[in-house]
């Protein structure tokens, strides 16, 4: 069996057919094979409220995960809310924006103050946000440092703080445009 099963993104590009439609069908098949027990979990990345408001009425098992592009200048906490909201876990992805957050002044500064890397102190404020997160790297020294976030907590002054440089960037893809 698979562990977790997603549909990556929204959009399906198939010719005659409306991006709702090919979700629903996509869905439907990926329901079937949770109900044989092929998936122990189905998912979605990538989809914002309105297209999980389109699969709730076109199927029947609600995702059980959104991944999505989260980290200090994408926080959509209405997305994470919703999710929440109907028991979809929501799993941040890019927690480093692609390295943009590395360089952020106010990271940096924080970084200097728990005396971690500015990588951990993303990786720790998405965990303290609640949010599942899946940094990415290739090297084994990344990896191990990406995993020593568990033995310190950033204040909550400090955590406002990183919420508070959201400015709606992505860094990924952006699904808004997708209907």
């Amino acid at each position: 069996f698979l562990d977790l099963y997603l549909i990556h993104w929204p959009d399906a590009h198939v010719p005659g057919k409306s991006n709702r439609e090919v979700r629903a069908e996509t869905w439907r098949a990926m329901e079937e094979l949770y109900e044989k027990g092929l998936c122990r979990s189905i998912g979605v990345s990538n989809f914002l409220i309105s297209h999980l408001e389109q699969l709730k009425e076109d199927c029947v098992i609600t995702p059980h995960v959104n991944q999505v592009e989260y980290h200090p200048f994408q926080r959509p906490q209405e997305l994470v809310d919703y999710c929440r909201s109907r028991d979809i876990v929501f799993e941040g992805y890019c927690p480093l924006a692609k390295g943009e957050a590395l360089t952020h002044p106010s990271v940096i500064q924080l970084a200097k103050k728990y005396g971690r890397t500015p990588a951990q102190i993303c990786i720790r404020w998405s965990i303290q946000n609640g949010i599942v997160t899946i940094p990415k790297s290739t090297k084994a020294e990344r990896i191990q440092e990406n995993c020593k976030v568990f033995d310190f907590t950033i204040a909550e002054d400090d955590v406002d703080i990183l919420n508070g440089m959201h400015d709606g960037r992505h860094v990924s893809w952006d699904p808004s445009l997708i209907v």
